[in-house]
């Protein structure tokens, strides 16, 4: 097998407001065993030229031109019958939405061989058997997260769950679309290393599409960049980290945050107003959260150990949480909003227990707490336009006196993110991207200007140029409204750029805090010092952390006891936190199922 040519390939989209050019003439070449990055912004057209080499592209969409060659058939010409026929065995599909990917009310292992049968696939059942086992082991899962459903899976079991489909009948192509888009650090380097692993043992090649640079520059051999559906740039990863021809991939490389070790320090946070505050903004008291497992809730897990920790809102701050899925991040958060109920200790907004709020009381924490959260494809109603989406809000929370002042506040929302309201307010949810829909998130939480805002991993699916934006646009809020947050990440060059004070947490415990300068750029913990070493860099020369370093912070981890008090590396103002020692799993209380990922 010589490749996989692709030749002027074009794709339109017809709108009310005429038509689209959404991929305009692109044309590239895959060698087989090859690995080729393609990466632009939301709206670039990387998605839709995965979708049309696939027979993807449903209307109001039409592939009005080009080749996509492989072993000399064009699957631009293929009717839906033979397509469906080259599907998983000539050229194989890993989706960005691992979350939303797979079939909640079906086995994993049911749906690896659903794929297979539905694409031709006759085995006995205990071959099927032994063909899923296989598969499962060659993504590092082990045979028993056959039996289980999607819902208890974590976000990387996920995901690996779905290269196992995409690789079950050893197709000749694998096309991986954002798949790691929000996933932490370490499982995100763990992902990629499987992926590559796959790849070179079924000697596939491969097409990337993504848009974080760092994961282009560590994985790719060859990669062009998108913009408004063309090619703008192609060539070598090297070449095009190192001397960039057009602006734009200029651009999109410097737009990067990144940590010191590369030698150039983000910009530092605004400084805060100093504001009057009768009573704590936000106190947490000996918090803690049990979730319980299994048929009869037998089993318990402490998904965050007793905690204290004061925001008093006479000095606005970001204080940022980081760590892996599962380390009890989301968990906090739904505490702090009052989603969750703490097992032990108590939530107090304003001297206000969030627990016992009335109606009245609930509705003006509601106007003064903003979340947004991680998932952006379950935040909307899939039957409201954005426009209606947004003015909802406002009309519930009592927040605009007249329908003008709703239409100015909602447009200026929309700009504020870098959304266009015209092209924006009358579409459903569904026709938006991930970044767009994550965008819209942002930018309904702050357009009620609140006084605390949880933000759950707010730019895990946005574009590096958005990234800078929407982050500068949370500085400024705390900076102009006196808006306090919390920030909430696995990405630690976010943090370091943005963050007055940091906690890292690991299994529902602080293992390190302080200032970021500290924290992040000389860990001393050795589970931040994993996080660090596994943040892909954008620059093709700088080594990514390999499985082998990996294994050895995992090593050294396992040696530190779980109990230690937290390393806390210095303080700040109008910040203060407690980390309680003491047994959780036993304690009665408020618990509930456990989520399938944090």
């Amino acid at each position: 097998m010589n490749g996989f040519t692709v030749q002027d390939l074009s794709v339109e989209y017809e709108t009310d407001s005429g038509v689209i050019p959404a991929v305009d003439h692109v044309s590239f070449r895959v060698r087989a065993g090859a690995r080729l990055g393609i990466i632009g912004e939301s709206g670039s057209g990387k998605t839709t030229t995965a979708l049309a080499l696939l027979g993807m592209i449903d209307r109001p969409g039409r592939v009005t031109g080009g080749q996509a060659i492989l072993d000399g058939t064009d699957l631009l010409t293929l009717s839906e019958s033979a397509m469906t026929r080259v599907r998983l065995r000539m050229v194989s599909y890993i989706p960005q939405g691992a979350m939303n990917a797979l079939n909640p009310v079906k086995r994993v292992s049911d749906q690896i061989r659903d794929g297979m049968v539905d694409h031709g696939e006759r085995l006995t059942t205990r071959a099927y058997e032994q063909r899923i086992g296989n598969l499962l082991d060659g993504v590092g899962l082990t045979a028993d997260v056959g039996r289980l459903f999607p819902h208890e899976l974590s976000g990387g079991m996920k995901q690996r769950a779905c290269i196992a489909i995409a690789i079950s009948l050893n197709p000749k192509f694998l096309i991986a679309d954002e798949p790691t888009s929000a996933l932490d650090v370490v499982t995100q380097r763990l992902i990629m290393q499987t992926l590559r692993d796959v790849q070179e043992k079924c000697g596939a090649g491969l097409i990337l599409i993504g848009h974080d640079m760092g994961l282009m520059a560590q994985f790719a051999d060859e990669l062009i960049v998108m913009r408004y559906g063309r090619a703008v740039e192609q060539g070598p990863v090297r070449r095009v980290f190192k001397a960039p021809e057009h602006a734009y991939t200029r651009n999109l490389i410097e737009s990067v945050p990144t940590l010191a070790a590369r030698g150039a320090a983000p910009s530092r946070p605004v400084e805060p107003l100093v504001i009057e505050a009768r009573q704590p903004l936000l106190r947490l008291e000996r918090v803690g959260k049990v979730f319980v497992r299994g048929a009869f809730g037998r089993a318990r897990n402490v998904a965050l150990h007793p905690i204290s920790l004061t925001l008093d809102g006479t000095v606005s701050r970001i204080v940022t949480i980081v760590g892996q899925s599962g380390s009890g991040k989301s968990t906090l958060a739904g505490l702090m909003l009052g989603l969750l109920r703490p097992t032990t200790g108590r939530v107090l907004f304003d001297g206000v227990d969030v627990g016992g709020l009335c109606r009245d009381d609930r509705l003006r924490f509601r106007r003064e707490v903003q979340a947004v959260f991680q998932d952006p494809y379950a935040s909307y109603n899939p039957f409201y336009r954005v426009e209606h989406s947004l003015k909802i809000t406002l009309r519930k929370l009592s927040l605009a006196r007249d329908r003008a002042e709703w239409q100015r506040t909602i447009e200026q929302a929309c700009r504020g993110v870098g959304l266009d309201p015209a092209h924006t307010l009358g579409r459903y949810a569904h026709e938006l991207s991930g970044g767009q829909r994550q965008r819209l998130m942002v930018g309904r939480a702050t357009m009620l200007t609140p006084r605390l805002l949880i933000a759950d991993e707010p730019v895990s699916m946005v574009d590096a140029s958005l990234r800078s934006t929407i982050l500068g646009s949370l500085s400024n809020l705390r900076a102009s409204q006196s808006t306090s947050i919390v920030y909430i990440t696995h990405d630690l060059a976010t943090a370091y750029a943005i963050s007055d004070y940091v906690l890292v947490l690991h299994r529902g415990r602080v293992v390190e805090a302080g200032d970021p300068e500290l924290v992040i750029r000389d860990p001393q913990h050795p589970y931040t010092q994993l996080l660090v070493d596994s943040v892909p860099w954008p620059d093709p020369d700088m080594s990514w952390a390999s499985g082998q370093s990996i294994a050895e912070h995992m090593a050294a981890l396992g040696q530190v006891e779980e109990d230690r008090p937290p390393l806390i590396r210095s303080k700040i103002a109008g910040f203060a936190f407690e980390q309680t020692h003491g047994e959780l799993g036993a304690v009665a209380g408020a618990t509930d199922r456990e989520p399938a990922d944090d």
